[in-house]
Formats: C-alpha cells, structure tokens, sequence
C-alpha cells in the first residue's frame, strides 16, 4: 500500500489549538480518534486503508501530540468529548463517520449517542467503559495512574527508545512500525538532543483520574446512531468483561470479540480493524 505523507494543520477550538492531519482520500469526511497518550499519526494504517472509502483526519488531543496544553488544565473525558464536537463543527461538517479506539472510541460513541446529526455512524475499537463509579472494571484506574506518573519522559534517542519498549508489555504486541512512528513522532527533541514524551505523564494521569466521572457506556447503549464494537478477547481488554452487555443491549449495532488481540486492538490487528470498519462504513 502506498504510504502517504499527510497534510499538517491547525483548527482552535474551545481554547486549544488542535493540530490536525489530512491523510486524503475521496468521499465524505471520516475522523480517526486516537487513546489517552497518544497522538493522531498512529492511525496511519487505519487512515491510509480508510481513504478507499472516504477524506480521512486525525488529530492530537488536548495535551498529546503537536496539540497545545488546555489553557484552563481540564483533561477530563466530557472535555475530549467537546473537543470532538467542536472539531466537527469547526470543520463545517455534518453526519460524519468516525473511528476511535480505547478513550477516543469512548468520546465518539458518546457524541454520537449525543449528537446523532454530527455521527452518522461509528466503528469503536475497545472503548473504555464501566457499569459504575465503583464497578470493578475501574480497578484499572489506580494502577495505570501510578505507572504513568512514573513513566520515564526523557530518552536518549528515538532508537533508544525504541529499544527500551520493543520487549516490554503492552508494546511488545505491537506491529514495529507503529511502535517506530510513536518513538519518532511522539517525542520532541530536547535542548541537549534528547527526546521528551509529547504527552506529559502528569497530563494522561488526569484523563485516568477523571474516567469514572464519565458514563460512557449508558451514552452508547442509547446510541441510535449505527456503531460496530470491536474488543480484543485477550485478558488486557479493558472493556471485555462487558462486551456481551454491549451485545444484547445496543440499540443499533453489533459487538465484535477479536481473538488474539487486546486493549490495543489496532496496533496489534490494523489490517482486520481497517477491514471492519471500512465493510461497516462503507
């Protein structure tokens, strides 16, 4: 497949300066939302397959990626949520589709629950989502915010971290060349030739501090718009637990359980994740 070079750009909106990325394609406009920590360039095999059937973008969240930080330090899901919508509004569109996977698949399940007239349909990849504020899904929260506090933000170079994530869960799993594009893309040099994390430890720990204040899942149980769900059958899925509640409950989709994979879905699986989505899509 032809590897594209995607058009940069920036669109303000409720105070931040999203930085955003064309990747193409002929059609009606589809967004790729991407997790807490990352950034947009690591949809690129989703984006590139994904222009067969429509103009495909993505871009950084508040605080991630080229993205500036939130003027007013809210990073809370309602916030990315926002964001979302307003991007969609800034951008001049209506009834779009969209893909997003863990967080960013919460968000856009949860808009177009919402906002119906801004998604018309929807392919969410392991969305994070909890019965509760004390369900036990939520027993994730604590643990991924102490590691991310700890999480080491400086490397030496890119190929240094690289080498320091290529055999260590969850990154392990991952397709190589998406584990290259986060060491290359999210990180920034530093003043003395370093490389510094885009997305600040301190900044993904608040999105994981204020996810039990986000029903996600009754917004996308009430969801009219068309949604296909797609979880990873492996023990690291976030979401599994509740994957036959999603089934039987939906009120108008279908639920996916993809063998061999996990939370990270379409790192690990693009390919049959871009295949389902453009067969749902289309």
């Amino acid at each position: 497949m032809e590897k594209i070079e995607p058009r940069s750009s920036f669109v303000n909106v409720n105070g931040v300066r999203l930085h955003t990325l064309d990747w193409g394609g002929d059609g009606a406009p589809i967004v790729v939302l991407h997790a807490t920590g990352f950034l947009g360039r690591l949809s690129r095999p989703l984006a590139e397959r994904l222009r067969a059937i429509g103009h495909v973008y993505t871009y950084d969240q508040r605080g991630h990626g080229d993205s500036s930080a939130a003027t007013d330090g809210e990073y809370t899901w309602d916030a990315t949520m926002r964001d979302l919508e307003r991007f969609i509004t800034a951008m001049g569109w209506s009834g779009i589709r969209a893909v997003g996977h863990s967080a960013g698949a919460t968000a856009i399940g949860s808009l177009a629950s919402e906002r119906p007239d801004l998604i018309s349909r929807a392919v969410l990849l392991e969305p994070v989502i909890f019965e509760s504020p004390d369900a036990p899904e939520l027993g994730w929260r604590n643990p991924f915010i102490e590691r991310t506090l700890k999480r080491r933000r400086i490397f030496d170079s890119v190929e240094a971290m690289y080498s320091n994530f290529e055999n260590k869960p969850p990154y392990n799993t991952w397709r190589r060349h998406i584990l290259r594009d986060y060491c290359e893309f999210g990180t920034r040099p530093t003043a003395d030739g370093k490389r510094e994390l885009k997305c600040a430890p301190t900044v993904e720990a608040k999105f994981y501090e204020t996810a039990r204040d986000f029903d996600g899942l009754a917004r996308i149980l009430r969801c009219t718009s068309p949604l296909l769900v797609l979880f990873g059958a492996r023990g690291d899925s976030l979401g599994a637990s509740l994957s036959g509640k999603v089934a039987r409950q939906i009120k108008n989709g279908r639920v996916i359980d993809v063998e061999d994979t996990g939370h990270f879905l379409p790192m690990e699986n693009p390919e049959y994740a871009a295949d389902q989505a453009i067969e749902f899509l289309k």
